[in-house]
This record gives structure tokens, sequence and C-alpha cells, in this order.
């Protein structure tokens, strides 16, 4: 089962609640070795997943998936 998370909820913006942080957060916490679902919206969101993933790809976190579905960006992101 690929847990999820709904970055669409959240008020968005930088610092805490940015999608970045939100994607960090969740990682440290539940670990790694996994895929995750992420939904965001298109625009200012979905270009900080990608950016989030581009920046820890050296760490081994790749979008394996990104589809537009409803007006909702999904990724399905390996979290190594």
């Amino acid at each position: 089962m690929v847990d999820e998370i709904d970055l669409t909820k959240q008020s968005g913006g930088c610092g805490a609640n940015s999608p970045a942080v939100t994607l960090m957060k969740y990682w440290l916490e539940s670990g790694g070795n996994r895929e995750v679902k992420v939904l965001a919206t298109p625009g200012v969101q979905s270009d900080q997943v990608e950016m989030w993933a581009t920046a820890m790809g050296e760490q081994g976190v790749k979008i394996l998936k990104k589809d537009n579905e409803n007006n909702m960006m999904v990724y399905i992101i390996h979290l190594p």
C-alpha cells in the first residue's frame, strides 16, 4: 500500500507549510525504502514538489510517475 500526502489541503506558501518541508518531514518521520503518492495543485505546489525531488535526487529520491488528474497533479515518488 502506498501512503498519500495531500498537499492541496495546505495553505501553501513558504516556511513550515511549504510542500518541500512537508515532504522532508514525512520522509524523516516515516523512513525510506517506500513510494508515496503526493497530490498537489498545479503551479506553485507542483513546482515545489518537483524542485524538492530534483534537489534530493542525489540522495536517491525519484519521481516515478506524474499525472494531471481532475486539475490536480498526482505524483508517485520513491523515497530511498
